[in-house]
Parts: C-alpha cells; structure tokens; sequence
C-alpha cells in the first residue's frame, strides 16, 4: 500500500534527498527498508534538534583520513576510496575477495537555515558524526504575548 507524502522543498525530509523514497517506490515499496546501506552505501542516521542537525554514518574500518567531506552550494557530500593491503601469501589460493577497493559517495540537499560555515564533523570507532548548526536567525524562538 502506498501512502502519500506532502513536499516541502525546506522541510527536512527533504534536505536529506528523496533519492531513497524514488528508488523504494521505483521497487514497488513493498519490503523495502529505505536505506541505500543494502546497496553498498554505508548507514547514516539524520536528526533534527533545536540548534542544529546532527548526521551520523557508520564506517567501519576506515578512519578519518580515508573520508572526504564538502559543501558546495547547499549540497554536502560524504565520499571514501579506500584500497586494502594486498597481503601476497606464498601458500593457497584465494577463492573468494571482497575486501578490494571500498568507495562510496552519498550527497544530501542541505536545509537553506544550516551555517554551511559552521560544520563540524568528528570520527570515533567508524562512526562519522557531523554537525550542522542552524543560523540563529532560523532557530525557534518564543514570543511572549502581552495583555492590552
């Protein structure tokens, strides 16, 4: 069964792409978890708070040298390629290698109310965690109501 959903070019569903919601409705929706992680992507968790949106993605075996992150025009792109030594045995044969060359690339339409010149990203045990701050014009504010 599909469901509708309203878009909102600044909500922030869609500052983080409707790529995963085209390809789960282009695969029929049904079963489809709406991570790109089955497709080789790595995981990334995105979430919203007061001050800023916080994203966080898991990668394994990498550190932080193997990551590249930029913004380019409200778009911000995570990428790695990251080739593993190839340890040449004297003995055997290798029948199966996975672990060659691991690359990905994933990009994400920013908010318009992010500080692009405030973020901030820090990597600890193959978890990348970046850190959006919104512009203090664009943060939530609480107007008092007077009496006349």
């Amino acid at each position: 069964m599909k469901s509708v959903i309203t878009y909102n070019p600044d909500s922030v569903l869609s500052v983080f792409d409707n790529w995963d919601r085209l390809l789960g409705d282009f695969l029929g929706g049904e079963g489809y978890a709406g991570s790109m992680s089955t497709a080789g992507y790595p995981p990334v968790d995105i979430r919203e708070e007061k001050e800023r949106y916080v994203l966080e993605a898991e990668l394994p075996g990498q550190s932080e040298k193997d990551v590249a992150i930029k913004v380019n025009d409200r778009v911000l792109s995570i990428a790695s390629v990251k080739e593993e030594e190839k340890k040449e045995k004297s003995e055997g044969v290798w029948l199966i290698r996975e672990r060659g060359v691991r690359a990905f690339r994933r990009a994400f339409t920013l908010p318009r109310n992010v500080d692009q010149d405030k973020i901030k990203a820090s990597f600890k045990d193959g978890l990348l965690t970046v850190i959006m701050p919104k512009r203090p014009e664009a943060q939530e504010k609480t107007i008092a109501i007077g009496r006349d």
